[in-house]
């Protein structure tokens, strides 16, 4: 019994020996022979005349015929089924189209596939229409977080470099688009001045182009630290005839100024003032305020909400 399975097994193997030896065989003499096949190419347009673009209008395939040796026409089959065209090389129609003759397509197909024999199309010209690109310009806008350390302030506003940029593209496209905004950015825990490039986020159509793809995000940064100064009340529009005892005559500011600029801060720099003419003269008192503030001084606060005042007669 066990002879026999293997005189079987023996048969069936020598069957397959012979079927692969065939099949090899086949498979040699078949491609290695001149063979006819039909490719059919994905079209990508490269060097676009200035302030141009591909319309969607344009062709997208071209099919070409191929007679050449099998085993090339075989890699051919299994590489990238895409052909490249220059727009530079083809000649601008007066209404916006650009056209290339069948040589030049030829020249094309040959350059993506030098070992074919002969190359055949289906067309004997290519004529690919451009949209002229509208050109507008729109505000950029910061999007994200911006937190200092504790101490610190920003001076005045931070700015954005270039604040408007160009965008290119269909004009019903770009009519659309007022802004574009940055990808959203932490900025957590600032100490010092800050110039950063941050990106812009990607536009929604790829018809559509812009004049740069980021913008600098800077502001000024100091450490502030409080300070306290003594001011005297000084009293105006006080009429002639009159005198005015006041209580407080001094008062205590305290104000927060730049750590670096804490010496450069003394009462000379402030003035602190009681206008007669806006007293409440039915409890006697007035209300002081400064009517001199350095710029970059912040959170002024005096020691006091009120002047007592008692009037004299000369």
């Amino acid at each position: 019994m066990s002879v026999l399975k293997f005189k079987r097994n023996q048969k069936l193997r020598s069957f397959l020996v012979f079927l692969l030896m065939a099949a090899s065989i086949w498979f040699l003499t078949k491609f290695s022979k001149p063979l006819v096949a039909e490719f059919r190419l994905n079209l990508e347009y490269t060097n676009f005349p200035q302030q141009t673009l591909v319309s969607t209008d344009a062709p997208k395939v071209l099919n070409v015929t191929v007679n050449a040796n099998g085993f090339k026409l075989l890699t051919k089959f299994f590489s990238d089924k895409s052909l490249v065209i220059d727009l530079s090389a083809g000649r601008l129609l007066e209404d916006d189209k650009i056209r290339f003759s069948q040589d030049q397509l030829l020249a094309f197909c040959y350059r993506k596939m030098p070992v074919a024999g002969v190359i055949s199309l289906d067309t004997k010209e290519l004529i690919v229409p451009i949209d002229r690109m509208a050109a507008k310009e729109i505000e950029v806008l910061f999007q994200g977080e911006v937190s200092l350390s504790q101490g610190f302030k920003m001076i005045g506003q931070p700015k954005i470099e270039p604040n408007k940029i160009t965008v290119y593209g269909p004009s019903q496209m770009i009519d659309t688009i007022s802004s574009i905004r940055t990808i959203y950015t932490r900025l957590e825990g600032l100490r010092n001045n800050i110039n950063k490039a941050i990106a812009l986020e990607s536009l929604f159509s790829n018809e559509l182009s812009r004049s740069q793809d980021s913008i600098f995000w800077s502001a000024q940064i100091l450490e502030y630290t409080q300070k306290q100064i003594e001011l005297p009340v000084e009293l105006i529009n006080v009429p002639r005839g009159k005198k005015l005892q006041i209580f407080p005559e001094m008062m205590t500011l305290s104000v927060e100024i730049p750590v670096n600029e804490y010496a450069l801060y003394d009462k000379s720099n402030f003035r602190l003032i009681c206008d007669y003419t806006e007293r409440i003269s039915e409890d006697s008192f007035m209300i002081p305020r400064l009517s001199q503030l350095p710029q970059g001084v912040f959170k002024p606060e005096l020691s006091h909400k009120k002047v007592d005042y008692v009037e004299f007669a000369q």
